[in-house]
């Protein structure tokens, strides 16, 4: 059980409360655009990181040359321009990772750890979906951190009602 306690005035928290409820109706509302915009602005973020990173540098920094800093700005550039990109990545990375447990899973013909096998069936199928639907992945991850926000600010709203 989660023990949930909160001291502040009640007033004050109503009003988070209804922000926090604001925001989870906004990302459920609109999931495409947050999701697909959030992505873009990461993307320059990264860039403007990495290109401060090689105006800065001076030699080499951690055994490696500036230009390691351009490979940033690309992927930074690549990511403003696809940000579905990032999906279909996280879609390779999460299928590589299953596939590795699962090879060594049937490999050593070990079943007694039922939640290493669960997770990795889980981790291909997510990453299948992933690499194949990306833009619809974006925007039901946006909507289930939408319910999620939604459900804490009820919690949060139902909490100044106790007191």
């Amino acid at each position: 059980m989660i023990k949930f306690e909160i001291n502040s005035s009640t007033k004050v928290l109503r009003i988070v409360s209804m922000t926090i409820f604001l925001v989870g109706l906004l990302l459920i509302s609109f999931p495409s655009f947050i999701g697909i915009g959030l992505i873009r602005v990461v993307g320059v973020l990264l860039s403007i990181f990495c290109g401060f990173g090689i105006y800065y540098t001076e030699g080499t920094i951690w055994g490696r040359d500036r230009s390691f800093f351009l490979v940033g700005v690309l992927i930074g550039l690549l990511i403003l321009v696809f940000p579905e990109l990032v999906m279909i990545i996280s879609g390779l990375g999460l299928l590589s990772f299953g596939i590795y447990k699962l090879f060594f899973i049937l490999k050593d013909q070990d079943y007694s750890d039922k939640y290493e096998l669960i997770i990795s069936c889980i981790s291909l199928i997510i990453g299948i979906i992933f690499m194949f639907k990306g833009k619809a992945a974006i925007v039901n991850i946006v909507r289930i951190v939408g319910v999620m926000v939604i459900s804490f600010s009820a919690v949060l709203f139902y909490k100044t009602l106790e007191q």
